[in-house]
């Protein structure tokens, strides 16, 4: 089957047949269908061909707000009318051997008093379609070029977010191997080597916008590791994410600063420790990521946001607008950072 959307020739072609068969289903009561077919086939015929050319001048001087493509295409408009129903004329007095004794000026002086009116209005709704579907086509070009500036720009704020982010828990985690090395080499070392795992992970999420939710799970187990090892026995980390929720898509680097912000004000600040819980659920359309502490409210919290909460904050609006949330609450014993995302699945995870 032939695809007329794909095929601008076949298109106008069809577009023609379709106002002939038009003229011709309106007339065919008032005259024999021969001479119907005969003189509606010559004129719209010759406008076709006609149109050809018509339509890159139509192109190329569109109607604006000045008088000159006006009298440009009033002028022209004239010409290609008049030539089309003199043609048209010829053809049919020729055809049906009624005005062969007639000279071509005879011909076109009939053409000119009997149908000029109307083909005339042929050639400016025949500019008016042409103008119309170049007006679309520039409006569309130019929403495209928005979209594509809009993602460059998007890209761009979401690569300098993530570039900000890297550096600032490396920079925390490289602290502690520093700090740990002064008085527990073999410690030290293990720490180290985590932080090479916390590497490999962290580069491989680098080269996505997307990962799964397991893929960030790995990751903030690597990270806890290190962690962990800093405090001893000082910090317990407790998961409640349903394994039927590890496949859906989540921005890599989003859960960190909120567990990195837990522990620090939630978990540092006081000698016994304390514990964190990491969970995700459902709620209607949205997947619900939390980080709860259990630090009472005694113990000094940093107000408002840090770098890694105002970066996570920042990626968010960035990549979901107002379809998404990112709140701290203070609930119970402890603090909850609570982040809300559209939800959607990534992949299905092996089991």
């Amino acid at each position: 089957m032939i695809n007329l959307k794909n095929s601008p020739r076949l298109t106008y072609c069809a577009a023609w047949l379709v106002a002939g068969t038009y003229i011709f289903c309106r007339d065919i009561f008032y005259a024999p269908w021969q001479i119907l077919i005969l003189e509606i086939g010559s004129h719209f015929a010759v406008w076709a061909g006609l149109g050809l050319f018509a339509i890159p001048l139509m192109r190329r001087y569109p109607l604006r707000l000045h008088w000159q493509p006006w009298l440009f295409h009033i002028v022209v408009g004239a010409i290609f009318t008049q030539v089309d129903i003199t043609q048209a004329h010829w053809i049919l007095a020729h055809t049906l051997d009624a005005g062969s004794n007639k000279s071509l000026l005879d011909i076109a002086v009939s053409a000119f008093k009997g149908c000029f009116h109307l083909s005339y209005l042929t050639y400016w709704g025949l500019l008016g379609v042409i103008q119309g579907l170049d007006a679309q086509k520039l409006a569309q070009a130019r929403e495209l070029q928005v979209a594509e500036h809009k993602t460059a720009f998007v890209q761009a704020q979401l690569q300098s977010l993530k570039t900000q982010l890297q550096p600032h828990f490396l920079f925390n985690t490289l602290h502690s191997v520093s700090s740990m090395m002064h008085y527990d080499v073999p410690t030290a070392d293990r720490m180290l080597n985590r932080l090479s795992e916390l590497l490999r992970i962290s580069l491989r999420e680098t080269a996505t916008s997307i990962v799964s939710l397991k893929q960030e799970m790995e990751f903030i187990e690597a990270y806890l590791e290190i962690e962990k090892i800093r405090f001893e026995q000082r910090l317990d980390v407790a998961w409640a994410i349903p394994d039927h929720l590890q496949g859906s898509s989540i921005p890599p680097f989003i859960l960190q600063p909120l567990v990195e912000n837990a522990i620090k004000y939630g978990v540092a600040p006081r000698a016994a420790g304390g514990s964190i819980v990491i969970r995700a659920y459902a709620e209607n359309d949205a997947l619900l990521l939390e980080v709860e502490d259990d630090a009472p409210e005694s113990t000094p919290q940093k107000p408002g946001f840090g770098i890694g909460l105002s970066n996570t904050r920042s990626r968010l609006e960035t990549l979901y607008g107002s379809d998404q949330r990112f709140e701290l609450i203070r609930a119970g014993m402890g603090t909850i950072a609570r982040i809300r995302l559209p939800l959607f699945p990534l992949v299905k995870l092996a089991a």
